[in-house]
């Protein structure tokens, strides 16, 4: 960041326009399988408005259920086309038992439905208790299907079974189900005396359906907790979308357990979860989510190269704070990236892929360019000379010859002041060639730019070299910040880089502040500006426009 003064950040009182950046919406889930389901709660709202919700839900109710079955029937089937299509590309189990299971799921769900009273007889008289018997079946064949699913390791590409071993992988898991499927049918329309009573007309459910339903919602609540262990630590796969889709299920069926009448609204709402679930779920392996990162890369890998031209890419700020003053002295230029169907995917997952394949350039040049309008843009409405933003050069854009000219060109071509903009470069970059280094900072330093080395104390400069970077600020990496109320070593490492940097007349910033203890103590050894979740996440444009329109101390957005 700069070695500006620092007060506050008093943009005009208009709002400041922003320059044309898309933020497309997390997922688009295909039309056919969602416009039915949509228009139909639409219609049952506006039915809803005329009419008492329980005499509705009695008039309409076989409507109704009809098509939240339909709904839910097509999603599982789409599950199930989708879980098939992609263990032929990829085969892992994972993905296969879930495919199997909810064939049988859509099946037996069919078998639910023209099982269900007043709609014609299937095969043998219909009746509650037909329906329930294959909707029991039904619920545990997800339920079970789900908890192996998550329970079992994803597999890595070494361990993917080849091609010529595949059909055995296919074959078992699917005979399985329809074996299930096919038992039940034979039981439930041929041998119905077998079975339990769960249902009676004058007392609703059996004290047996209820207790099946709980076990049901038991097996979906021990593989939340699974996905709950995973998913702070999670390395494999994103797994939110499916934990959501077990919670609305989980939901579901505790609603299924507090009816009376076939008809009551508690059944209705239910199967709007139901239909909501395996919505979420279908979702979650569209988007590869329940993919390990071999398969997602790939899918990444096809659409990084469209990101920029495709207008996916945006910038983040996040803000930097003034430890003498509580003000704000700037912020740091990222870049995100919201992929209409993959969502939104973070740094830490594309930026190797773009190294890898030659597209950080195009990236590095994108960001560049638009930081540089963006604040130009901010600049005319009243920025005040004392607030820098610092912009990540990488390795590839700090080798390139003619780096100082582009960054005149842009500077001239926007009419951006050249302390209004930073550059950070890690230690790792700035040693990739030092002599050549240090004489592109220097040069960077004499137009006016602000120069910052990032994680200092992380990479293998020396300190022979660090004196001739010229640098403006020292970043402290927040491996040195996050246990500094607790580690002794942190805080003398963390004072002796904040002593070193003063007396080479340089500025630190620490990264990663989270808590008002570490806050405490960067203040009492000595740093000068902090960044972290502790002020403020990375934000978007408008955010951080309204983030530095009001007076800021070190205090937490939420105070």
């Amino acid at each position: 960041m700069s070695h500006c003064q620092h007060r506050h950040f008093p943009f005009s009182g208009r709002r400041m326009p922003r320059i044309s950046l898309s933020h497309p919406s997390n997922y688009h889930f295909p039309l056919w399988l969602g416009i039915s389901f949509v228009v139909a709660a639409l219609v049952g709202l506006a039915t809803m408005l005329v009419e008492p919700v329980e005499a509705w839900a009695h008039r309409h109710y076989l409507t109704w259920h009809l098509t939240l079955e339909i709904a839910s029937i097509a999603f599982a089937f789409a599950v199930f086309a989708l879980g098939w299509s992609t263990y032929r590309k990829h085969p892992q189990r994972n993905i296969l038992y879930l495919a199997c299971a909810f064939l049988g799921v859509a099946l037996l769900d069919i078998a639910h439905t023209l099982s269900f009273e007043g709609m014609p007889a299937f095969i043998t008289p219909n009746s509650p208790e037909k329906s329930i018997y294959f909707w029991l079946v039904a619920r545990y064949l997800a339920a079970i299907g789900l908890l192996i699913v998550v329970w079992l390791p994803w597999p890595s590409i070494t361990e993917l079974p080849q091609r010529h071993s595949r059909l055995a992988h296919l074959a078992w898991p699917l005979s399985i189900v329809l074996g299930i499927v096919i038992i039940t049918h034979g039981v439930v329309l041929y041998a119905p005396a077998w079975l339990p009573n769960v249902f009676s007309t004058e007392t609703g459910l059996s004290d047996l359906k209820i207790m099946a339903e709980y076990g049901i919602i038991t097996l979906h609540i021990v593989a939340l907790a699974i996905l709950l262990r995973r998913l702070p630590n999670n390395s494999e796969c994103n797994l939110y979308l499916l934990a959501s889709a077990l919670l609305l299920m989980a939901v579901s069926e505790l609603l299924f357990t507090s009816y009376t009448a076939i008809s009551d609204t508690a059944m209705l709402l239910g199967h709007i979860y139901k239909a909501a679930a395996y919505l979420l779920l279908y979702m979650a392996l569209d988007t590869g989510h329940l993919q390990p990162p071999p398969f997602r890369v790939q899918k990444l890998e096809k659409a990084l190269e469209a990101a920029i031209k495709n207008g996916q890419m945006h910038l983040a700020f996040q803000p930097v704070m003034n430890l003498a003053d509580g003000r704000l002295s700037g912020a740091e230029v990222l870049v995100r990236w919201t992929h209409p169907k993959l969502g939104t995917v973070g740094p830490a997952e594309f930026i190797p892929i773009a190294e890898k394949y030659g597209l950080m350039p195009e990236i590095g040049e994108w960001v560049l360019k638009t930081a540089i309008a963006q604040i130009s843009l901010w600049v005319r409405q009243g920025l005040p000379p004392d607030v820098c933003f610092s912009v990540n050069l990488s390795l590839v854009q700090f080798r390139y010859p003619l780096l100082v000219e582009r960054i005149q060109y842009l500077l001239k071509t926007y009419q951006l002041p050249p302390h209004y903009l930073g550059l950070e470069i890690t230690e790792s970059v700035a040693m990739h060639n030092a002599q050549t280094a240090i004489q592109t900072l220097r040069t960077l330093r004499e137009q006016g730019i602000a120069l910052s080395i990032d994680d200092f104390g992380t990479g293998h400069a020396s300190l022979s070299h660090l004196k001739l970077f010229d640098a403006n600020t020292l970043k402290i990496d927040q491996s040195f910040v996050r246990d500094l109320a607790h580690d002794s070593r942190d805080r003398a490492i963390v004072q002796a880089i904040v002593h070193m940097a003063h007396a080479l007349g340089m500025r630190t910033t620490a990264e990663g502040v989270e808590t008002s203890a570490q806050l405490d103590l960067l203040k009492t050894l000595g740093c000068d500006r902090v960044q972290g979740y502790y002020f403020s996440r990375p934000l978007s444009t408008e955010e951080f426009e309204a983030f530095s329109l009001s007076p800021r101390r070190p205090q937490p957005l939420s105070a």
